[in-house]
């Protein structure tokens, strides 16, 4: 069960050049510094593409090739773009019955996508009345209410402020896994990659640089050194964290000693093994990946520390972490940079 990609389209500043084969399951993260081609990849699987320069299928279905062209309604896409494309003579729960009254069968219901979106107060007014997060929120909204079988999303929380938008994020991975609904979301924010996706595409000037689950792509290059960051499941030993919590952590935010710290306000005090040590791509400094019961995560060490504490590859050591460098929900998040 697969979603394959082949596109060879010529663009103002390069050409999109991609051949993906990606899971049709779980959340997909493309990301990508700006103009990299992320917009243009989700346009492709949508069907917006000229026929004969692409061939996109879905499971068992051919979507479109040289002589085929599916059309966006047939393929049952929900899509959201960086701006809500809501119908404006129609009222917002107008809108909404759009894509609802056209599905054929409804795996999730109104009450749950109204109420998880937040728009029931909002549902008597024209979208002209609304912010651009309202507006996001009724796109989100209306996507869902379709009952697509593939959900394509262009930033679609950019508008929203942070605490709506974890929300958001939340609710995207529960209708996600609840409904084994596939999900392309495009994102600049490292929160919302970190807390959601299970896949990562990442794409430079219209080429794929990697593709891989998100724990593997994050341990390789171009993004091992580039982000320096790592996603791990608590409970790990000498983790205050709660059960099964996702989270990010910067190897800028752990360091590391030879015995455990007593009387240390550092509570998150993690007994570990230097599985790797890596280039930083700052002069002086190495990324030493870290393994604990099978979880991997970064420590950024100076030279001079890996000299004076005679670090090695197979040592065991303990990571310390602050609690206030545990990136998890409500945490500003970062931003991708350009590469």
């Amino acid at each position: 069960m697969t979603l394959s990609v082949k596109a060879s389209l010529p663009r103002q500043h390069f050409p999109l050049e991609v051949n993906l084969t990606l899971p049709s399951t779980g959340i997909t993260a493309i990301v990508g510094a700006s103009g990299s081609g992320k917009t243009s990849l989700l346009e492709v699987i949508a069907g917006f593409a000229p026929a004969g320069m692409t061939e996109v299928h879905f499971n068992e279905h051919l979507w479109q090739d040289a002589n085929t062209r599916m059309p966006l309604a047939e393929r049952r896409i929900g899509l959201v773009l960086q701006e809500p494309s809501l119908f404006p003579h129609l009222t917002v729960a107008e809108n909404l019955r759009y894509g609802w009254q056209r599905a054929a069968q409804h795996y999730v219901s109104w009450d749950e996508v109204i109420n998880n979106c937040g728009v029931a107060d909002l549902l008597a007014q024209k979208p002209s009345q609304l912010s651009g997060g309202q507006q996001q929120r009724v796109a989100f909204a209306r996507a869902l209410l379709a009952q697509p079988q593939l959900l394509l999303l262009d930033e679609p929380f950019s508008a929203l402020d942070e605490a709506t938008r974890q929300q958001f994020v939340d609710y995207l991975r529960q209708v996600a896994t609840r409904h084994e609904l596939p999900v392309l979301f495009v994102s600049h924010q490292l929160s919302d990659i970190a807390e959601v996706s299970d896949h990562l595409v990442l794409l430079q000037r219209g080429q794929v640089l990697s593709s891989g689950p998100l724990l593997q792509q994050l341990r390789q290059e171009p993004l091992r050194s580039l982000l320096g960051m790592s996603v791990v499941t608590s409970p790990l030993p000498g983790l205050n964290e709660q059960p099964q919590q996702r989270l990010r952590i910067y190897a800028r935010d752990v360091s590391l000693s030879l015995q455990p710290v007593p009387h240390s306000s550092v509570r998150n005090q993690i007994t570990c093994v230097i599985f790797a040590v890596h280039e930083s791509h700052r002069a002086g400094e190495r990324l030493v990946e870290l393994e604990c019961q099978q979880q991997y995560f970064f420590a950024l060490v100076s030279d001079d520390a890996w000299q004076q504490l005679a670090l090695r590859v197979g040592q065991r050591v303990v990571a310390h972490v602050k609690a206030a460098a545990l990136h998890h929900p409500l945490i500003q998040p970062s931003t991708l940079p350009s590469t």
